[in-house]
């Protein structure tokens, strides 16, 4: 089974919660990211910024002296480093988030992005295809037909 910390980002890019947003958007820009975990100088993680947040910049740039701590997410979705990947799915789409911080006794230890999750999903099926030892999945082809909320609420509905 695939989990959060077979497939998580290790080598990440944090910022402090009293750092200021100009700086953050600093390292959003030169990294290529559109979000930064934040954390405390004990590596605990405290929030998310991300660059949806910083676009107030846009309509005052005093918000550049601002620290990131006014303007974080403080109750971030997290991943635990043993969850399996369906798992990391179903968090991605329920809460619509692009990325899971991902924690092992209450620390950073790791960052998974949709895309690191859907190239998992899509690896491992093709290697079950490919090894024969999974014959198809009946489910899969429904769940490809519908919208991933809508098959997570229906699933929920059939299994209660």
């Amino acid at each position: 089974m695939l989990t959060a910390g077979a497939i998580m980002t290790t080598e990440l890019t944090t910022i402090r919660p009293e750092a200021s947003v100009e700086e953050a958007i600093g390292l959003l820009i030169s990294g290529n990211i559109s979000g930064l975990p934040v954390t405390n100088s004990l590596g605990c993680l405290e929030g998310v910024i991300t660059e949806f947040a910083l676009l107030a910049t846009v309509y005052d740039q005093q918000v550049n002296a601002q620290t990131v701590a006014q303007h974080m997410t403080r109750e971030v979705i997290t991943a635990d480093v043993d969850d399996p990947i369906s798992q990391l799915a179903d968090l991605c789409i329920v809460h619509r988030v692009r990325r899971l911080p991902v924690t092992k006794n209450g620390q950073l230890v790791g960052l998974v992005a949709r895309r690191d999750v859907l190239r998992a999903l899509h690896l491992s099926h093709g290697l079950e295809r490919f090894i024969g030892n999974l014959e198809p999945d009946p489910q899969a082809a429904k769940i490809e037909s519908k919208e991933p909320s809508r098959y997570l609420l229906e699933t929920e509905v059939q299994a209660t």
